[in-house]
């Protein structure tokens, strides 16, 4: 096999550097030509590439296991250059032999080390050797039932984690001590505080003998807990975990970043690469076309890089901010002004902590975590006990407000504790087999159980509006029903927008700051409604394999009165004119910031525009839902339905339009005035959206982005709107005119001869 492996494969190289001389057996080559190149792949921030000749070395440190080069790389461009630090870390790996690598199970979320193996027999399913990533975790006494492992994980808290949260940092990192306790293993992870004159005081977290938890302030909030693996068997060597001060000072934001919040929590897994073969349809997705800075596209370049190489991306402590925020609004609204509570912040960095740590013990995310309960016991459970109120801190948990909350008197504003899911998982990685029993059985017999209440699990993939179905495998949502949750945050927003002046704002302050409480609330009480819509064409996933106890299908379609109460919901809310209705006397308070320099940006209107603000809201709703990978998968579910009233194509292409366009239905026997118009501001922006939308799928290609069945639907649903329209306008007209204000007969006309283009149009192929 080794040889027809070597002949069937050439080898890779990242890059070449000559050999300067020779150390007995040893090479040795300069580290200028190789560190100082694009070997970091990171070109594409200028345009000039990399100048080895302006980059300097700024730090070289060795250690007995791993050496750390730090270069300052310069990058050319046609305005001069710029340059960009660099961290090259070298680590010696482990004998093999010493670990034994365990496979992975898809049922059970953990980062993978994968290799092909072309010496298993032909008849296998699969040549993939797939382990997961963990420690090596080995009781220093086997024959006891709770012993201490032979090497532990350690965790070094460092001394600039600032005095008052070091111990929510403590128990987030020791939390998962329960979950190995029931393996059998006390202080699987140990943790010690770094003193300016402790025996820690002196070591070095570039150590990679040592994990340390770190504080760093760059002015973005993020926290990341990334590990070093062994290449060939998963084992985990060493991990760091690094928190910025920023996830913590909630008012630092500023509004360009919190706008973009929301977009960045629904923009879904894949969406890039989607967009990148249909780019004529990115402009029907505003919420990702919000202006961006230069550091945010770098960054998220990065990101989308990292994505596609397969490599772990984390945004729990971005998004968490956003929760933070909220958490502050509530209690300057509801609490005369007082700050948030210790408690309250330090149960959001155990939470954070706890994520990240469970991060580099192997772990991936589970987004579908957080559905495992009804909000009626989350509740319970929040005021009355120190139970988990989420499956899985692997989630994105949302921090837990809730309509007519006193903050003060709350018990627990996010989950105490790991979930069901977190000990499931843990035991896969890490139980150890009794005497008699193989590892292979074991852990059959653990991944099994995954129809249990709390082991739902959904990842990053699982979370998207394109690729995936599961409409309760998000991000900061809450509770088994989307609706509920939904409600509830609605609830709270409405109660905290009221007099948002006057508690927002304290004498002598920036009315700014009514802008960015105004703002939050808003945002956050539409974007949940994204929630709500992907119900409509969801279908649960599960991940259970053939013969598990209690095993449910792959696909579970939502029921289709289900569909419909989730349609009518959003026909209440989002697509509705009272949803949008602010106080005018508000609007005129919302002023903008006027600090111009750097870390901030300056807003393009002084005043606040509120019909692009409008737009954003409910587009963040309807840009996904009349998706075309959502239109095709409510049209393949025809065939995949057992009931009789099955929610189809059809259907959702005509109500959707009749919601869209309800103000068509309303008698035009009265003078409509440009003061109490036909159809108002808020509907015609509305409209326009989800005619740009319609216009510009009956255009493609047949076929391409969607099926040519439906595109006909579509075709048809535009026709049926263009006579509609046009009967409108008849029925408004009168000898002297029209009973319609200008404003709707510009709109309606407008949208009836841009429809009756479109559909007179004639395609031209490919």
């Amino acid at each position: 096999v080794t040889d027809v492996v070597k002949r069937t494969y050439n080898d890779r190289y990242l890059a070449a550097v000559p050999i300067v001389t020779m150390a007995g057996q040893d090479p040795v080559i300069d580290f200028g030509t190789l560190l100082k190149s694009n070997l970091a792949d990171v070109s594409f921030m200028a345009e000039g590439g990399v100048r080895p000749d302006l980059s300097e070395w700024t730090k070289v440190k060795n250690f007995p296991d791993n050496t750390l080069v730090e270069v300052s790389l310069a990058l050319g461009g046609r305005e001069g250059g710029s340059s960009v630090g660099v961290a090259y870390a070298f680590r010696r790996l482990p004998k093999l032999g010493a670990y034994k690598p365990r496979t992975a199970d898809d049922r059970i979320g953990y980062f993978l080390t994968a290799r092909v193996d072309w010496s298993k027999k032909h008849g296998e399913r699969d040549t993939f050797e797939r382990y997961v990533n963990r420690w090596k975790l080995e009781k220093r006494d086997p024959s006891l039932e709770l012993s201490p492992p032979k090497e532990p994980i350690v965790f070094i808290i460092e001394k600039t984690v600032p005095i008052q949260w070091r111990r929510w940092v403590r128990q987030g990192i020791e939390e998962w001590n329960r979950a190995f306790e029931k393996l059998g293993f006390s202080e699987a992870i140990v943790v010690q505080q770094q003193t300016e004159d402790n025996e820690y005081a002196d070591i070095d977290p570039e150590d990679a003998r040592y994990n340390f938890f770190r504080w760093i302030v760059s002015g973005r909030a993020f926290a990341m807990g990334p590990s070093r693996v062994d290449p060939r068997t998963g084992q985990i060597l060493d991990a760091d975990i690094i928190m910025d001060d920023s996830f913590i000072r909630v008012w630092m934001e500023d509004l360009d970043q919190f706008a973009r919040a929301p977009a960045s929590a629904i923009t879904p897994f894949g969406f890039e690469d989607w967009i990148a073969e249909h780019p004529e349809l990115a402009n029907l997705f505003p919420w990702s076309q919000i202006a961006r800075t230069a550091s945010d596209d770098l960054i998220d370049q990065a990101m989308s890089r990292m994505q596609r190489n397969g490599r772990h991306v984390c945004n729990l402590a971005d998004g968490f901010t956003h929760q933070l925020t909220i958490a502050n609004l509530a209690m300057l609204a509801t609490s005369t002004g007082k700050k948030l509570p210790e408690h309250l912040l330090g149960e959001a960095i155990r939470e954070v902590v706890a994520h990240e740590v469970g991060h580099t013990i192997g772990l991936r995310h589970n987004f579908k975590a957080s559905s495992w309960l009804t909000l009626d016991e989350i509740k319970r459970r929040r005021d009355e006990t120190d139970e988990a109120t989420t499956g899985s801190v692997m989630d994105y948990n949302p921090l837990l407000f809730f309509p007519g909350d006193e903050a003060e008197k709350v018990r627990h504003y996010i989950t105490p504790t790991i979930g069901p899911y977190d000990y499931w998982a843990i035991e896969y990685g890490y139980a150890n087999p009794e005497k008699g029993k193989s590892e292979e059985d074991l852990l059959k017999e653990i991944a099994a159980r995954g129809a249990e209440p709390g082991h739902d699990y959904g990842t990053d993939e699982d979370a998207s509006f394109f690729s995936a179905t599961d409409p309760v495998t998000n991000t900061y949502d809450m509770g088994a029903n989307p609706l509920d949750w939904a409600r509830e945050r609605s609830k709270l927003c409405d109660e905290l927008m009221q007099n948002v002046v006057d508690w927002s704002v304290r004498g002598g302050e920036s009315r700014y700051y009514a802008r960015r409480a105004f703002e939050a609330l808003s945002i956050e009480k539409a974007r949940n409604y994204s929630y709500v819509g992907r119900l409509i064409g969801g279908q649960y996933f599960h991940r259970d394999h053939k013969g598990d106890p209690n095993m449910r299908p792959a696909f579970m379609l939502v029921n289709p009165e289900v569909q419909r109460g989730a349609l009518k919901m959003l026909k209440d809310t989002v697509f509705s004119d009272a949803y949008f209705k602010a106080d005018a006397e508000l609007l005129n308070q919302l002023a903008p910031s006027r600090w111009w320099h750097f870390g901030t940006s300056m807003t393009r209107r002084t005043d606040f525009g509120i019909h692009d603000w409008v737009a954003l809201l409910q587009s963040l709703t309807l840009s996904p839902i009349m998706s075309p990978p959502i239109l095709q998968r409510i049209y393949d579910a025809e065939l995949k339905c057992t009931s009789a009233d099955k929610f189809t194509a059809a259907e959702y292409i005509r109500t959707l339009r009749d919601i869209i366009w309800s103000g068509l239905g309303q008698p035009v026997n009265k003078q409509f005035t440009d003061a109490e118009p036909y159809l108002s501001s808020v509907s015609r922006g509305l409209q326009r959206q989800y005619l740009d939308a319609m216009t510009t799928y009956v255009q493609l290609p047949p076929g391409t982005a969607m099926s040519s069945d439906l595109q006909g639907m579509l075709r048809y649903s535009l026709g049926e709107l263009s006579r509609s329209i046009g009967k409108a306008l008849d029925a408004g007209k009168t000898q002297d005119g029209s009973r319609l204000d200008f404003a709707s007969l510009a709109h309606l006309s407008e949208c009836k001869s841009r429809i009756d283009r479109v559909l007179d149009a004639q395609f031209v192929g490919r």
